[in-house]
């Protein structure tokens, strides 16, 4: 009767009677937060509004008003008859009261009540491990069972439903941007993002870990690097000299984080540590013990003591998620190559159409509806994060041709840039294009690092011009305002074109630009 591997949770021949039980059970679950950020005024009510990959739309879905003022809407009569179209059962929503429709129709037909077909697609995109249909006459709420959900727990975690999520708080970013920067946090949890004050940089890690996190408080922690920082004390703290058994921490909680993601009970919970202007200081100055446990897998020593509820040491376990933002001026220091190998670096570039388009919208940012909304995938992003992932052959014939190619100019790398490269890749080709997969790897692994004189770096980007696949030469087209159509890899060639630009016009060319 009911689709394979599934259990029914309650089924209904009405479906007034059966609408109201869903919305009950999904309140009990989770108050509605996996539906709430995509809730939006039509008119005097509101609909469920979501766009992915085709666009969702749940009409006449709830009222907001109170008890006394949804009993005198339903008392309100046309040519004499009760229209009384609302349940008296309030959903108190981030402290606003609701109420459900009881007015369905099975199909959308050019009513404005809301659809049975569309409460399909919004169940099973806000809820995937359960399910809703029509049999026989009765309306079925279904659970998947964990037989099934252990073999889909893969795609439990849904990129494409992350980035809906962030973009219905009208933050203005590109879901290919998005996609670069989860798979870049599942490739390896330390990103940093670069590029134009003000561009959003901060406001996107930000999004991301409020929709990943059950509890802000214990699972995130936001820091702005001083200026001053010289050592690790304002990231770890210090044992008091000054008095026996006692540890000084950190007021900005950073240890308090690392501390509660080292905890067993926490282990499958994300955790996220976003430092803000990252390079204020000298990275390597107040960071290094958090370099060096990167690659080493080693305990960062604390203290010998065993008081102040502090340990002896902590551990950058797979469930901690590092994000950097950095901007390029006067008053900054560039990362050196040992930094840059060990995190994804994404460049963020503010486009006339993006900039028009904003002036035009003017869109005002509200966060505050993205709370928790996709903690429901949080176990399964941690443990894909964690999991060994086997190399594609096309990463594989990728980076061969690369590091052929670059090894003739002294410029090849290493096997953690292309171990890190290939697991990029192998993770994001089921939702980017392999050449897309390919491209966003190259640009955030490979070109971070170069740097130098036009002597040196030069003939390095002539051979990533080529290695992109564009027909004609770098300096040919440095005198054009477009990329040909036929090169692979676009994200790639820009950059190397404007580090070319940049190292003919000033003599010298890095990644960074101010």
């Amino acid at each position: 009767m009911f689709m394979t591997n599934t259990d029914l949770v309650f089924s209904s021949s009405k479906m007034t009677e059966f609408s109201l039980n869903l919305f009950k059970f999904l309140y009990e679950i989770d108050k509605l937060n996996a539906i709430f950020p995509y809730i939006e005024k039509c008119e005097s009510k509101y609909k469920i509004s979501i766009t992915y990959p085709q666009r969702i739309e749940l009409k006449g879905l709830f009222l907001e008003s109170t008890k006394e003022g949804i009993k005198q809407e339903n008392a309100k009569t046309v040519n004499g008859k009760s229209v009384a179209r609302w349940f008296e059962t309030p959903f108190l929503i981030k402290d606003r009261m609701f109420f459900l429709s009881n007015q369905w129709s099975y199909d959308d037909g050019g009513k404005s009540n809301p659809s049975f077909c569309e409460l399909k697609n919004v169940i099973d995109f806000c809820y995937p491990n359960f399910h809703v249909e029509k049999k026989d006459d009765l309306y079925c709420f279904l659970k998947l069972n964990k037989q099934l959900e252990n073999k889909m727990a893969i795609k439990n975690f849904d990129v494409d439903r992350i980035a809906a999520k962030i973009k219905s708080t009208k933050l203005m970013y590109s879901v290919d941007l998005i996609q670069r920067y989860v798979y870049s946090l599942l490739t390896k949890p330390f990103v940093i993002l670069s590029g134009l004050a003000g561009s959003g940089k901060t406001q996107l890690a930000l999004a991301f870990a409020k929709a990943m996190v059950e509890d802000e408080e214990k699972q995130m922690c936001v820091v702005s690097v001083g200026a001053d920082w010289t050592n690790r004390e304002p990231l770890l703290g210090y044992p008091n000299a000054l008095k026996d058994n006692s540890y000084v921490k950190p007021e900005n909680g950073v240890l308090d984080l690392l501390i509660e993601s080292n905890k067993p009970e926490n282990s499958s919970k994300p955790y996220f540590l976003i430092l803000d202007e990252m390079n204020l200081s000298y990275v390597e100055r107040y960071f290094a013990d958090f370099l060096s446990a990167m690659e080493s897998h080693v305990n960062i020593p604390l203290w010998k003591g065993n008081g102040d509820n502090v340990p002896q040491s902590v551990s950058l376990y797979k469930n901690l998620f590092i994000i950097g933002t950095i901007n390029v001026d006067e008053t900054t220091y560039m990362f050196s190559p040992k930094v840059l190998d060990r995190a994804n670096v994404i460049e963020f570039k503010v486009g006339e159409n993006d900039m028009e388009d904003f002036l035009i919208n003017a869109p005002v940012v509200d966060m505050s509806n993205i709370n928790g909304s996709a903690s429901n995938m949080a176990a399964d992003f941690v443990r894909i994060a964690s999991e060994s992932i086997e190399i594609s052959k096309e990463a594989n014939d990728v980076l061969k041709k690369f590091f052929k190619q670059l090894k003739t100019v002294n410029a090849e790398f290493g096997y953690r840039t292309a171990t890190e490269i290939g697991r990029f890749i192998s993770l994001s080709k089921d939702v980017l294009a392999i050449n897309e997969a390919i491209d966003a790897a190259l640009v955030q692994k490979l070109l971070p690092k170069l740097h130098g004189s036009r002597k040196k770096i030069v003939p390095v980007l002539k051979e990533l011009w080529k290695l992109c696949g564009a027909p004609n030469s770098l300096e040919e087209h440095n005198l054009l305002d477009d990329l040909p159509i036929e090169i692979n890899y676009k994200l790639t060639a820009d950059k190397v074109l404007r580090m070319y630009r940049c190292a003919i016009e000033n003599g010298f060319t890095s990644f960074a630009e101010a």
